[in-house]
Order: C-alpha cells, then sequence, then structure tokens
C-alpha cells in the first residue's frame, strides 16, 4: 500500500527555516519541504512510501530532520492513504458551501469570506482556513451568524 505522509516541525522563534537546505540535506528526491506560510518558524516535510511498517518509515524520516535541523521540535507526523490535501481541500469545500448555504447567495459568502470578521478576532476568514482549528472557528462563526440572523 502506497501511504503520503507529512511531518511538522517548529524551531526556535529566533530562526527562520531555509526550506531549499532542509531540502537539498534530506536523502532521498522525493521529499517535498515547505515553509508555512503564517509562521516562519515552522515547516513541513512531505512524501510518499510504499509498505506495511508505517510507523518505522515515519520515524526514519523524522530522523533525517533531526540531522539536518537538530533543534527542530517534532509537533506532528500525519499518514495516509488519500492523496496529499485532499482531505484539506473537501474540508475546505464543506465551509465553503456552509457560507453560501448561510448566505444563500455565493458572491455574499465570497464577501464574508474575504473580510476580516469581528467573531474571528479580526482575522479574515478563507486566509485561517488553512488548517483544521481555522475551518472549525470559521464554522462555529457561520453556525452563529444564520442562529443570529434567523431568530
Amino acid at each position: 500500500m502506497k501511504y503520503h505522509f507529512s511531518l511538522t516541525f517548529r524551531v526556535n522563534e529566533s530562526k527562520t527555516v531555509d526550506v531549499t537546505r532542509v531540502a537539498s540535506e534530506m536523502s532521498g528526491s522525493d521529499f517535498h519541504v515547505e515553509a508555512d506560510p503564517l509562521n516562519v518558524t515552522e515547516f513541513s516535510v512531505h512524501f510518499d512510501r510504499d509498505g506495511d511498517h508505517a510507523v518505522d518509515l515515519l520515524n526514519i524520516a523524522k530522523e533525517q530532520v533531526l540531522r539536518v535541523v537538530p533543534n527542530a521540535e517534532l509537533l506532528s507526523m500525519d499518514m495516509t492513504d488519500e492523496l496529499p490535501m485532499m482531505g484539506v481541500v473537501d474540508d475546505i469545500t464543506k465551509v465553503v458551501i456552509q457560507a453560501c448555504t448561510v448566505f444563500k447567495e455565493p458572491e455574499l459568502a465570497h464577501m464574508w469570506l474575504s473580510k476580516p470578521q469581528a467573531e474571528l478576532n479580526g482575522q479574515i476568514p478563507k486566509a485561517i482556513m488553512v488548517d483544521a482549528e481555522g475551518r472549525t472557528a470559521v464554522s462555529k462563526a457561520l453556525n452563529h451568524f444564520k442562529t443570529n440572523s434567523s431568530g
């Protein structure tokens, strides 16, 4: 079975991650290293592997990253048999559909998702939907808006 892996790390707050250097120093050509666009101290490593020993594969990749970035702190390790990002895209799509349902017009939903919202501490909904916590916050804000506008 082919698995898709993602490991997310954080480095000391006074450092930024040079993802090009990290990628070039990891053995294997299929590692994709990306910086977190919202947090310069975090980065993720994505790769695919065939095999039945998924936990071993995750640990080997973690060790490779720690050899390149010794002080990195592992934040999460994820494994799926789905293509990378498909679950995130599906989740974002669900929130966008929810917004369209709440506002009854796609243009109104788009405007709401694109502007800072007080109930999200002034954050822009579509900007915080990149992670699960942000999508949950946006969904809750939409539910709150729906409840207040229908009551």
